[in-house]
């Protein structure tokens, strides 16, 4: 007989899976992404839409090597230790297999500094200021459901060894959900509920959809300007050959990096919504079946080539299904303001020698 295994919400989850949990319901994909926005989560997406990057404060960088990270705000100070941080990446590499990948790795190490930022310092001190952190008794009552799920005490204590879990450790994750789930309805309550005619022209814009396929040139991560002015060459050299005559899904498929291209470059039918906006604009421009943009089109994923391949328009959606999505990114969009708001509170003193990652630099 299986029993259920003590896995949480918690700390575990980024900033940008704490900012898309409102994120509407369109081709994104899952709510929340797996950890830390790794390839896995937007990578079958490659137009999708995205949440914009706002910079962070840098301040003089740490020399002292048992010094990951030190951040400051009107919270106070928070330091991140050398040994806590390497131990941290490498849960999270054993546990999502990318060990040996450098890519991977490198975003992970990101995104472990990002949720320390954000999260734990910005997020919980805020929380802390307004007095929404979790209580004693909301933890307790938690921890009493999570134990009822098991038939006995020496079963719950099995479980919480399979997971390199104790009980004061998985107190300290159930408290950080909470909180965390309290900070996230906080900050969503400032979303605007819409209006009927916003409904309206929201489920009629919905309706026209499109069909389209592309291919996806991207630039090396951190890429120079050089690098991607070479990017783009390439991309301008391919719409040449398709200009000249050349099969649109070959050319995909021999030169897309996006994982569309095996197929093509097909991205099936879409709505207004679903993709960042100058793919979406540049697509929806486009006349007619089979016309193809006259320039690559860039977005944080890169270069596109796009094709209209069909047009149509669906069934008007339920108003409250249409009122439920508006008001979702609506959220998601206070949320991220909120977030933003924080960040340009914190000033971040990074270990070059440990963490190695710019904060700054645009994810690809």
């Amino acid at each position: 007989m299986s029993h259920p295994v003590i896995t949480i919400p918690s700390m575990n989850t980024s900033v940008q899976s704490f900012i898309r949990s409102f994120s509407a319901p369109v081709r994104a994909g899952t709510a929340l992404c797996l950890l830390l926005l790794l390839a896995a989560c937007g990578s079958d997406e490659e137009t999708s839409e995205q949440t914009d990057d706002v910079q962070y404060a840098m301040g003089e960088p740490l020399s002292d090597a048992s010094l990951a990270v030190v951040v400051t705000s009107e919270f106070g100070a928070d330091t991140l230790s050398t040994q806590t941080f390497e131990e941290q990446v490498l849960f999270a590499a054993t546990q999502f297999g990318i060990l040996g990948n450098a890519e991977e790795t490198r975003r992970l190490r990101k995104s472990l500094v990002e949720e320390f930022v954000l999260l734990e310092h910005l997020v919980f001190g805020e929380a802390d200021r307004l007095g929404l952190t979790a209580t004693d008794e909301s933890v307790e009552e938690r921890m009493r459901q999570i134990v009822a799920q098991f038939p006995d005490e020496e079963t719950f204590r099995q479980a919480l060894a399979g997971d390199n879990l104790t009980e004061e450790g998985l107190r300290e994750q159930i408290g950080n959900d909470i909180t965390q789930r309290a900070m996230l309805d906080h900050f969503a309550a400032n979303a605007e509920e819409p209006e009927p005619d916003e409904i309206v022209a929201f489920s009629e814009s919905r309706a026209e959809e499109v069909r389209a396929s592309h291919i996806l040139f991207i630039p090396p991560p951190s890429a120079t300007a050089e690098q991607k002015d070479s990017t783009l060459n390439r991309a301008v050299a391919v719409l040449d050959s398709i200009r000249t005559g050349a099969d649109f899904a070959e050319m995909a498929q021999r030169h897309s990096q996006g994982p569309s291209g095996p197929g093509g470059g097909d991205l099936g039918f879409f709505s207004r919504g679903d993709m960042v906006e100058p793919f979406e604009q540049a697509t929806y421009a486009l006349r007619d079946s089979g016309d193809v943009t006259q320039e690559p089109i860039e977005t944080s994923f890169g270069y596109h080539l796009i094709k209209l391949t069909g047009r149509r328009t669906a069934t008007l959606m339920d108003s409250s299904e249409a009122r439920q999505m508006i008001l979702r990114e609506r959220q998601r969009d206070a949320v991220q303001n909120e977030i933003d708001r924080l960040r340009a509170s914190v000033t971040v003193h990074v270990n070059p020698d440990v963490v190695d990652v710019d904060l700054n630099a645009p994810e690809e």
